[in-house]
């Protein structure tokens, strides 16, 4: 009962309400996650800095069980208390990285991707901390993997200092952002389903919506399987840029 009272809590803080702004036209975003166990160590997260600015982020922690998810909750509201208007997506893992560092006995570290979308432009800035680069599948239908930005996963060294990228989205162009549980799933003969087969999957969902896109990826997951138990925690987080946002779009507040 205290593991689903955990698990409870845990889920409670990721958003689950899809279209989550449902007024704003610029973008769509949709995101899953499948815990190994009753709970977990990934997270997702999305929220505006301001009014143009969506920041998303995906992370994967070290370990399972209570342990991860302790750490991953930590994570999760670090980063929304770092994550503030004009910061950088490197600034911001700097400071969350110090942090998480600082009061860390038992070594744990998190994986971590931050983007910051200007829903206005298309303009993304993003900083990746040792975490899988997401994929951008173009509105041409062309799958491009994300630049690495050269980040350690965070936690392991307290004054790492984490530095930015810059890239442009595109009207129709899909960010699909992942945790390793998807990479990483394994056969019956112990075989990984690995980052071709995603490929493979994301080819074949390309304009699908976004929830269908996340949905085929975990049937082919699980049909990859052949039943094997889920070893890890599996988590995407899918945002797709409609084009510069009208007049009157934006967060409230």
């Amino acid at each position: 009962s205290e593991l689903q009272v955990a698990r409870d809590i845990q889920m409670g803080m990721l958003p689950k309400k899809f279209p989550p702004f449902p007024s704003i036209t610029a973008f769509d975003i949709y995101a899953a996650l499948e815990p190994a166990r009753q709970v977990g160590g990934d997270l997702y997260d999305f929220f505006f800095v301001d009014k143009d600015h969506l920041c998303f982020t995906i992370g994967d922690v070290s370990g399972k069980g209570v342990p991860a998810a302790l750490f991953m909750t930590v994570t999760q509201t670090l980063n929304k208390t770092k994550a503030a208007a004009g910061r950088s997506p490197g600034e911001i893992l700097t400071s969350v990285n110090r942090d998480l560092s600082m009061e860390n006995p038992s070594y744990m570290f998190v994986t971590l991707f931050l983007g910051i979308l200007d829903i206005r432009t298309g303009e993304m800035e993003f900083c990746n901390g040792g975490h899988n680069p997401p994929y951008i599948i173009r509105a041409n239908e062309a799958i491009e993997a994300m630049d690495l930005t050269d980040g350690l996963a965070l936690g392991i060294e307290s004054d790492f200092s984490y530095r930015s990228k810059k890239t442009c989205l595109g009207k129709g162009d899909t960010v699909f952002l992942y945790t390793d549980g998807v990479t990483e799933a394994m056969n019956q003969k112990k075989d990984l389903f690995t980052q071709k087969r995603l490929e493979q999957g994301l080819s074949l969902l390309k304009g699908q919506p976004l929830d269908r896109i996340s949905a085929g990826i975990m049937e082919q997951v699980k049909a990859f399987s052949e039943g094997e138990p889920q070893a890890d925690d599996i988590t995407m987080l899918i945002l797709r840029f409609h084009g510069p946002a009208n007049q009157g779009d934006g967060a409230e507040g």
